[in-house]
């Protein structure tokens, strides 16, 4: 398992290093330097309300059948067809509710409703492409899930580079037109997707029960029941993620320019992100399949440990070189709108990647044991104070006040899952993993001090040699062991 996480893990970064950034910098940060200000805000709001009731969208289908297939395959022709049906109902009532409620209650007008319809559908589309992917990863095609896993973003840079600059339609370029070029490239996926898995395993489309509705409900029923908890797993996690957006722009009188000045920002931290989303992508599966056989959580310690210690330093080392170098960043990438208040932002937000990678390892190990109830109650706290901090920070310190509130909700839940992973599995860190821990951050801390002030090179080269001097840390104080690195290649 050791071999196969490194592999694979080692496959999705090199992936996604490919094609990811260029759809953030090269198609997301051309659109919001091209569009007026404020309608990127708006977009980055309308996209982050998305997120409010994907409880609804998912309902935790996605968790619950990856880790239900990772440990029993041969369900999947039982699984597929009522879990698909199910989806579409709850993304149906996904779509209204959420409609509704943006024009009810939040009170927005013809063209915001508009771009979130199409936001909505987006979602949807995503939804079904991760719900697909979980079947492949569930029934251990690791390396398809992986090339999957890149697959929308690189059709899209393909639709977002046609509307952007070759403009087919003879429209004017707006937000609306990149949410429809997103469209197309998902719904290319999820066909793909579906022939992927057609060809790796035989099941019906058609629920057996179809037409004899006692039966399906029962079956819908035991369904909802068993995905539930995995269900309000995702919608706190994405509550007290996007609230932040919202709140700022919906509590200034400007507040989609504030928006806007925020998701310059969360579009660096986005970026970072992608690296914690793949390692909790692939540990899912395969953290179930270890303590299927081992429930006591014995043999994914190891596991465990080894991914804490990548995580750990390769978020720190990220989130050290783009704090040093923000000012420099924010200048390349909106040279138009920069200003001191950007990169003060992004000065403190981006170090919200460091808790979240640390709550990516110990919220899926939590996950696969099912331990979802406890992680719930800590969820349900960081919500409330996500919530204080920003009415509390936003009306004075504004996006500022957004990030300091995003960085301290993240460091609260990453302490709780951390906690409760030592509770459950009786984890002990020895005397050098904390040395290794803290003694990384020392390093890296120093030396990126050292670089972007004494150096006198360019950001471009300093930005580098932070990225080594992570790297030099890494092997030097032994946190990922060459014999056991040698043993479980060949193992």
């Amino acid at each position: 398992m050791h071999r196969e996480f490194l592999f694979n893990i080692l496959f999705l970064v090199f992936i996604n290093l490919l094609i990811k950034p260029f759809f953030i910098f090269g198609i997301d940060l051309t659109v919001q330097n091209r569009v007026p200000d404020g309608d990127y805000g708006l977009y980055f709001t309308l996209f982050n309300i998305t997120y409010l009731f994907q409880i609804l969208n998912d309902f935790g289908i996605q968790n619950f059948n990856n880790r239900n297939i990772s440990q029993h395959p041969q369900l999947l022709p039982k699984y597929f067809p009522n879990l698909l049906l199910l989806k579409g109902l709850l993304s149906i009532l996904y779509f209204v509710l959420t409609m509704l409620v943006a024009w009810g209650i939040a009170g927005y007008e013809r063209r915001a409703l508009g771009l979130l319809a199409i936001l909505l559908f987006n979602q949807i589309l995503t939804q079904v492409i991760f719900f697909l992917r979980s079947n492949i990863s569930g029934l251990g095609h690791y390396r398809i899930d992986s090339l999957l896993s890149s697959l929308d973003k690189l059709l899209m840079l393909g639709t977002g580079s046609l509307v952007l600059w070759a403009n087919p339609f003879a429209m004017p370029f707006s937000v609306e037109l990149f949410a429809w070029s997103q469209t197309f490239a998902l719904l290319a996926t999820v066909i793909i997707a579906f022939v992927v898995l057609r060809s790796k395993a035989d099941f019906p489309v058609r629920p057996s029960w179809l037409g004899n509705w006692r039966s399906g409900r029962l079956a819908l029923l035991f369904l909802l029941k068993k995905s539930y908890p995995f269900a309000l797993v995702i919608l706190l996690m994405t509550a007290y993620t996007r609230l932040d957006a919202v709140i700022l722009e919906r509590m200034l009188p400007d507040g989609t320019l504030h928006a806007d000045v925020y998701a310059g920002a969360y579009r660096l931290l986005d970026a970072c992100n992608m690296l914690g989303y793949l390692f909790a992508s692939l540990l899912l599966p395969m953290f179930a399949r270890l303590l299927r056989d081992h429930p006591d959580g014995s043999t994914v310690r190891p596991l465990a440990s080894m991914s804490f210690k990548m995580i750990w330093a390769g978020s720190l080392t990220l989130v050290a070189a783009v704090f040093f170098a923000r000012q420099s960043l924010v200048e390349v990438m909106m040279p138009l709108k920069a200003s001191a208040y950007r990169w003060d932002v992004l000065g403190i937000l981006i170090w919200t990647f460091v808790p979240v990678s640390v709550t990516y390892i110990f919220s899926t190990l939590l996950t696969a044991h099912e331990r979802l109830m406890q992680m719930n109650r800590f969820f349900i706290a960081g919500l409330v104070l996500d919530v204080v901090l920003n009415l509390t920070l936003v009306p004075q310190w504004k996006a500022v006040g957004s990030a300091v509130a995003t960085f301290s909700t993240q460091l609260f839940i990453a302490v709780t899952m951390v906690w409760l992973c030592v509770r459950t599995f009786q984890f002990r860190p020895s005397q050098r993993g904390l040395a290794q821990t803290l003694g990384f951050v020392t390093w890296i801390l120093f030396a990126d001090w050292l670089i972007f002030e004494k150096t006198g090179l360019d950001w471009k080269g300093q930005f580098g040699l932070a990225l080594v001097a992570g790297l030099v840390g890494f092997l030097a104080l032994g946190m990922l062991n060459i014999r056991q690195l040698r043993r479980a290649m060949e193992a």
